[in-house]
């Protein structure tokens, strides 16, 4: 059986959340791809959200995405065809996140607990592959196709 790739993104403002996230991961036996920034030099989420999605779409994987407020590295997110990210801020909005089929979480490290990130992660990657969603992806996909702009 294949594992799911995951892929995590930063900016600055999201360091420390990242690296402690990292390592409640590594304990779990989670793979997590680190695509985010190492530094907390000042920094645009931007690029860290457009190559965690660009390696969601070619793997068919799943991303998390932290920033300061969780909002601009999501908007960023969702221009990326194929992408569907929800700002989730916590384990309710995690399991919404997943039954709606968004296939990468953002929540922002100002605004959200480090204790209930580590929930949300957690929640994130033990219940994706638990819910289905084929029809809203489906249906997502289909009004994606239809109205992407070219």
């Amino acid at each position: 059986m294949n594992q799911i790739q995951i892929f995590i993104g930063n900016d600055h403002a999201a360091l420390e959340y990242k690296n402690i996230l990292l390592e409640q991961c590594n304990k779990k036996g989670y793979q997590i791809n680190d695509q985010g920034t190492n530094t907390n030099q000042s920094c645009d989420y931007n690029d860290f959200a457009v190559n965690v999605c660009n390696e969601v779409i070619k793997t068919n994987g799943i991303g998390i995405l932290i920033c300061g407020s969780g909002i601009g590295i999501s908007i960023m997110a969702n221009k990326v065809k194929g992408i569907r990210c929800g700002q989730v801020n916590d384990y309710h909005s995690t399991l919404q996140a997943i039954e709606i089929g968004c296939n990468v979480i953002s929540f922002g490290a100002r605004t959200v607990g480090i204790e209930i990130a580590k929930q949300i992660v957690d929640t994130f990657l033990s219940q994706y592959h638990k819910i289905d969603n084929n029809e809203v992806e489906k249906e997502i996909q289909g009004f994606e196709e239809e109205n992407y702009r070219k």
